[in-house]
């Protein structure tokens, strides 16, 4: 299950929505985890040939060891030198982000323990971005920015779509999610090769049926019992592909959700649609720099 508030020393889930949760989860995480590697992928999905998602990015703890041990959230490059995840998982137990010399990127590798695949980065001095109403307590902002120590080379960035539509986010649409993280939730074993799977947008009036802080204008959910995104994969992408274009479309960030792929449980994602999320990323330095080199404003 995933828990509210996870700390980054574990950082294997998207956090589970309950309404006692608090901080307290993130100690109750702690305690599951016990620093124990991501388990299998996404839940009722498959695997992931060799550059089928090049923008994909795997988070990772920066130091020793390999690249398989040490991922923890999924990305998207949606820029160059930009990396779009999820809050939750740059961030400490104090809700404050955590120091851009922790983290480190691999960019566009399918297979984790292939270092001849991707291009490893750095961030940036100053670097992570955390939505500033998600380290107000609002979690449905739950959206952060890496920019890289030096941008990529020959790797295309994932398309975003129009600011403040949802037309690619009718309910009934499939859309794709991928990632490293868990099959279930028994933490056993680390899939090593990337894994997608195919579920369907929900209905605002759904979601709400199942998660009570569920706020329509940031969030979207998806999913059928059996098919979901689960612990490992937050922060990772869901996209659509529309008739007519060969990039596919970043529609959404992994959140959170109450288990892996449960019945009247489906996931939750930050939409990057949404003109709400965009508005309210701030005025400093970093977040112009990621509106302008989006194009948002």
């Amino acid at each position: 299950m995933r828990l509210s508030f996870p700390s980054r020393a574990a950082r294997l889930s998207r956090p589970k929505r309950a309404a006692a949760a608090g901080l307290a989860g993130a100690a109750a995480l702690a305690m599951v985890a016990t620093g124990a590697p991501a388990a299998h992928a996404i839940v009722g999905g498959t695997e992931v040939s060799n550059d089928a998602y090049p923008f994909m990015v795997a988070v990772l703890d920066k130091g020793p060891g390999p690249v398989k041990d040490r991922q923890f959230c999924g990305g998207s490059l949606i820029a160059p030198d930009t990396v779009m995840t999820a809050a939750h998982c740059l961030v400490d137990d104090s809700r404050k982000p955590v120091k851009p010399k922790s983290i480190q990127t691999a960019i566009g590798r399918t297979v984790l323990s292939n270092s001849r695949q991707g291009q490893i980065r750095n961030v940036a001095k100053g670097g992570i971005l955390v939505h500033p109403r998600y380290l107000q307590g609002k979690d449905a902002y739950d959206v952060a920015f890496i920019q890289l120590s030096k941008p990529v080379r020959g790797i295309s960035a994932v398309k975003l779509p129009t600011q403040g539509t949802d037309s690619l986010l009718r309910p009934g649409q499939k859309a794709t999610v991928a990632g490293w993280g868990n099959t279930d939730t028994d933490l056993t074993h680390q899939p090593d090769r990337l894994r997608q799977v195919r579920v369907p947008i929900l209905s605002h009036a759904e979601c709400r049926t199942s998660y009570g802080e569920y706020d329509t204008k940031l969030n979207f959910c998806a999913g059928v019992e059996g098919k979901d995104s689960c612990q490992g994969d937050s922060g990772g992408p869901i996209f659509r592909k529309v008739p007519g274009r060969e990039a596919p479309i970043l529609i959404g960030v992994v959140s959170y959700g109450e288990g892996c792929g449960d019945q009247g449980a489906p996931g939750v994602y930050t939409s990057t649609s949404s003109a709400k999320l965009w508005k309210t990323l701030g005025d400093t330095a970093e977040a112009k720099r990621v509106k302008r080199s989006l194009h948002r404003g």
